[in-house]
């Protein structure tokens, strides 16, 4: 991928921004590219910016992220404001990181947070609000609330296993007051600049959506005129969105791993989202046809950890073993 983007733009590829999943994948492409720049002769250059998909989305939004200590502490104030039987911040702390958890999903899946905290006790309003899912979708959450329309008392006391909490009628009351949460939550870190992970994906989707890439682009990224997302795989809906706007505005190009018989293989989890991927935003050049190939595997059994590190300096020497 290096030589084909120094060989087609040259000296121009420092206005391309690439996109990559992790910092470890960007530590592995700049040395190849300044491994391949040299090889071709090329002079010096500035070196394009290569940022992680968290980091662009992040600089997109023009929000800062907020700590996960100040997130839980923001949070409890917002949830005493709602509920009068609050435990302490201490008891409050693994129910919240739960809380915190579900509203980083529901903003990266773009799920509307009135339909999805409605209340449980009213399955009729429930159908009606989620006729846009899936039929697999739509009956995993209908069963979900028939647990709590059931008299076992068994399946309140397993849902609420680790949250201090023994009775169905606590859920529902938090249940219920989760969406005032959610929006005086998302209000208090707005109104200081400050956003969770979600929270600052969602943003930058809506945004998208609304006003177009070119002008949000053009003021976040100045000296980038192309993107190039790479090696991305599970794409949660605020990423497939914005690459899909990136995309029709002619602004991105993609790189998929999805070469060599592994990782096409539908037996391969990876693969399942790789094949949409690749669909959805073909890729930009053919890439290497034979991929990685697949890997030899020895397995030594050794019984404990010091028989491990016994055995380890003659594996090294092994010239069958590439190190």
């Amino acid at each position: 991928m290096a030589e084909h983007y120094l060989a087609t733009a040259g000296n121009a590829v420092s206005s391309t921004c690439f996109i990559f999943p992790n910092r470890r994948s960007i530590a592995f492409f700049k040395k190849r590219f300044a491994e391949s720049a040299l090889a071709m002769g090329l002079g010096p250059m500035v070196v394009p910016q290569m940022v992680t998909v968290s980091d662009f989305l992040t600089k997109c939004s023009g929000l800062v992220p907020s700590d996960r200590i100040g997130q839980l502490i923001d949070l409890y104030s917002c949830y005493k404001k709602h509920y009068a039987k609050a435990e302490t911040l201490d008891e409050f702390i693994y129910w919240g990181d739960v809380i915190l958890s579900d509203f980083n999903d529901i903003d990266k899946y773009l799920i509307d947070p009135k339909a999805i905290f409605a209340n449980i006790a009213d399955l009729k309003a429930l159908k009606d609000s989620y006729e846009y899912l899936s039929d697999t979708q739509r009956e995993a959450i209908l069963r979900f609330v028939d647990r709590f329309n059931e008299s076992d008392a068994r399946v309140s006391d397993n849902l609420m296993k680790g949250c201090g909490r023994d009775t169905k009628s606590s859920f529902r009351e938090i249940w219920d007051i989760l969406l005032n949460i959610y929006e005086d939550f998302n209000a208090l870190l707005r109104s200081r600049g400050e956003a969770y992970e979600g929270m600052i994906s969602r943003s930058v989707a809506e945004r998208a959506r609304a006003e177009g890439v070119d002008a949000m682009l053009s003021k976040a990224w100045p000296h980038s005129g192309r993107f190039v997302f790479v090696g991305l795989n599970a794409l949660n809906e605020c990423e497939r969105t914005l690459m899909k706007k990136m995309r029709d505005a002619g602004r991105a190009e993609f790189c998929w791993d999805y070469s060599g018989e592994m990782v096409r293989n539908p037996l391969n989890k990876s693969s399942f989202f790789m094949s949409r991927n690749v669909q959805d935003f073909p890729q930009a050049f053919e890439m290497d046809l034979e991929g990685l190939k697949i890997p030899e595997i020895e397995v030594i059994s050794v019984p404990s950890s010091v028989g491990q590190t016994k055995l380890i300096p003659s594996v090294v020497k092994d010239e069958r073993c590439a190190v």
